[in-house]
């Protein structure tokens, strides 16, 4: 997977069903909270990427549940 950046438009592929196939731009890319006895396995996983939906909504999602759209 390629890394996102801040400004691109990305679908949402998460399983929620509220956010499933919705459209939106990465405002913000963030460092995921960790407790210490977890660190080494969320560093593992995908930052965080504040989304704002183009419904106007914003959510946080893990790299693994967005794709860019061209």
């Amino acid at each position: 997977m390629k890394a996102l950046a801040v400004g691109e438009r990305v679908r949402v592929t998460s399983s929620i069903p509220s956010f499933w196939r919705q459209l939106g731009k990465i405002v913000q890319i963030a460092e995921p909270f960790m407790a210490r006895e977890n660190k080494e396995r969320v560093l593992r996983e995908m930052p965080l990427y504040a989304v704002r939906l183009e419904d106007g909504r914003s959510f946080r999602f893990r790299g693994q549940d967005l794709e860019p759209v061209n």
